[in-house]
């Protein structure tokens, strides 16, 4: 667990009143280092299970434990326990926590977060989500929304893939695969360690392919993800190994983006590149609800996670964006369940906003059709949001090119002044 100077260097985010959790969480990640933010998430989730925090506090640090894993679906991240049993404790006390506004605050976070949905709480600061959620009158979470039995589930699989040793050890949460199991017991000849090396390449690439063929058909568990990504890592040639084709990367996004990202990279110099790409286009079509068990909501957000980690080192194309952006904002259209479709159009707004904030599209090409979709869902905040934000950056380019104009209007000027004037005609 970590020492007490290390709990000090983030003890007082908890403290933190007036700005997004987001920001906070954000800063969590800056102030502790990589490989000491799991046993720094280990030490907030003590602090939550001896209550030793105030009402606040308890709201950030939960959201930090969310934030540090909100890449993977919620049942993937590793303080899903801890999510779930303060859930049940306060979902068993109902009439008690309705009348206690701190309590039913953080109720209503825990059942956000397990219903997946923590991303609403990003720009609220601690305050905001206080005054929000004691101040409304049904501020309680739908029951239905957090299927306690399907969490449980989930962590009875997960507990049932631990292997004991002996006893009374358990051995620590990791995915080891039977070929590296066996100990050596004598001194072995040096051309037999080669054969062994072979046979153990041989057994992992046999490993990644089965893991490959269940990605297809579910979400794998973190350390099985994690195996898959470093041998794909060790071996940049092993995902063509693994029999996978452009039909099969729908069902990899949707399950597993994060390993859909790496094969992606991996086969970024592949003659079927394209054929890849054009899957990907087309994974939030309508047509690809019948073919798929997942909800739309999720899929969008898998395949937007996939092309946002694919810009900074894949060569996407303008044009792809443009199909990519027009796809999603037909899918949204095109959808007939109201509370689906203000959640993907929150979707495309966060998308866009981020994208025109990195430069990475030119608003000016896309200008029309994103003003026509904000103003044809601009009951949703967040698409109005987008509208002001355009009219901002509109307003911001403009005052740019008369700026530009005005200095080599000045310029001209001034080159006029001094020049000999041999183009001008004198009338006697």
């Amino acid at each position: 667990m970590a020492t007490s100077e290390g709990i000090s260097t983030f003890q007082n985010l908890l403290y933190v009143a007036d700005q997004p959790v987001e920001n906070i969480a954000d800063t969590f990640k800056g102030l502790v280092p990589e490989q000491k933010r799991f046993e720094a998430a280990c030490t907030l989730m003590a602090m939550l299970e001896d209550g030793d925090l105030q009402a606040n506090q308890r709201i950030v640090a939960l959201y930090i434990l969310y934030h540090l894993y909100n890449i993977v679906p919620i049942h993937e991240n590793p303080f899903l326990l801890l999510f779930l049993n303060l859930y049940k404790s306060l979902f068993s006390n109902l009439a008690f926590v309705k009348a206690n506004y701190d309590l039913l605050v953080e109720f209503r976070v825990e059942a956000l977060i397990l219903a997946d949905k923590g991303a609403q709480l990003a720009h609220k600061t601690p305050t905001d989500i206080f005054f929000q959620f004691s101040n409304t009158e049904n501020s309680l979470m739908d029951t239905e929304e957090v299927n306690i039995a399907r969490f449980e589930h989930y962590i009875k699989l997960e507990f049932d893939s631990w292997t004991e040793i002996g006893d009374k050890e358990v051995r620590e949460v990791s995915y080891t695969p039977p070929s590296q199991v066996s100990v050596i017991k004598h001194e072995p000849h040096p051309l037999e360690v080669e054969m062994d090396y072979n046979m153990l390449a041989d057994l992992d690439r046999d490993e990644v392919r089965s893991l490959m063929n269940r990605a297809l058909q579910g979400a794998l568990s973190i350390p099985e993800e994690e195996f898959i990504l470093k041998q794909l890592e060790k071996n940049d040639k092993l995902i063509y190994t693994c029999d996978f084709s452009p039909e099969k990367l729908p069902f990899l996004i949707e399950n597993n983006s994060r390993v859909a990202i790496k094969v992606l990279l991996q086969l970024k110099s592949s003659p079927q590149i394209d054929q890849y790409l054009e899957t990907l286009l087309t994974i939030d079509d309508p047509e690809r609800s019948q073919q798929s068990s997942m909800e739309p909501v999720n899929r969008m957000r898998s395949s937007m996670e996939v092309v946002n980690n694919l810009l900074s080192s894949f060569p996407l194309t303008p044009e792809f964006l443009h199909f990519y952006l027009s796809n999603c904002v037909r899918a949204c259209e095109e959808c007939r369940n109201r509370n689906i479709q203000d959640r993907q159009v929150r979707l495309i707004c966060v998308f866009l906003q981020s994208l025109i904030r990195k430069n990475i599209i030119d608003v000016n090409r896309f200008l029309i059709e994103i003003q026509a979709f904000c103003l044809q869902f601009s009951r949703n905040r967040e698409a109005a949001s987008l509208f002001r934000f355009l009219l901002d950056y509109q307003k911001e380019a403009v005052a740019e090119e008369v700026v530009v104009l005005s200095d080599l209007l000045n310029s001209s000027d001034i080159n006029g002044e001094n020049g000999d004037h041999s183009g001008k005609c004198e009338l006697s």
